[in-house]
């Protein structure tokens, strides 16, 4: 029975970690410090026009910058313009192996019974009881499906796009890998890792764990 608890827990870990998204965040910008109620507008790009997942991570980095002091205004008021890419590739598989925890033998035994006696004749009944040790008794292999998901955020000069030049004020970039091929399940959560420390330190590159549920 412990034989079996101990491989169920070990693996109640194990997927466990399925719940949390770990992501890989490189940034770069010329934000000021003085940024808050800077005015943005996000423009789609060509093929995102229409498309309702699109709008659904819009709304999402939109709660975010207003939370950072940003305010959302038209496109002709906006002193900023900000784009949002992403996208999962078809996945690679991961083999990978674990332990097998099970009895490796004995550490000790009691025995304690009765004895009854009738003359010279006697009987004894007993019972031996014994305590086992665990440990790693051989070793299982799995195979899954690792996906790799991005998100790139662009934060440009409004006035400078106008002019038909190029001025980038924040570059970021959020890379996680796991076992979800659903973008839409992992995107909204590698959006807040993203948010956590903005515009955060530029050239620099962080790691993050949040939960999907968070």
């Amino acid at each position: 029975m412990k034989r079996w608890l101990i491989l169920v827990v070990f693996v109640t870990l194990l997927s466990g970690c399925a719940g949390f998204i770990r992501s890989n965040i490189s940034v770069f910008h010329e934000i000021p410090p003085t940024f808050t109620g800077t005015t943005y507008a996000v423009i789609p790009f060509k093929e995102q026009e229409g498309s309702l997942e699109h709008k659904t991570y819009e709304r999402a980095v939109k709660r975010e910058l207003d939370a950072k002091g940003f305010r959302e205004a038209p496109i002709e008021n906006a002193e900023v313009v900000i784009f949002v890419s992403y996208g999962i590739d078809t996945g690679k598989e991961v083999i990978e192996s674990y332990p097998i925890i099970g009895q490796t033998g004995v550490s000790s035994s009691h025995s304690y019974g009765t004895l009854q006696s009738y003359g010279s004749y006697g009987t004894y009944s007993g019972t031996t009881t014994y305590t086992p040790t665990y440990g790693v008794v051989g070793s299982g292999v799995t195979s899954s499906t690792e996906y790799t998901r991005f998100l790139k955020l662009d934060i440009l000069d409004k006035k400078a796009l106008t002019e038909k030049q190029i001025k980038k004020l924040y570059e970021a970039k959020v890379v996680s890998r796991g076992s979800s091929g659903q973008l839409s399940a992992v995107l909204p959560t590698m959006i807040k890792a993203l948010f956590e420390d903005f515009p955060g330190k530029s050239g620099s590159t962080r790691r993050t764990i949040r939960s999907r549920d968070e």
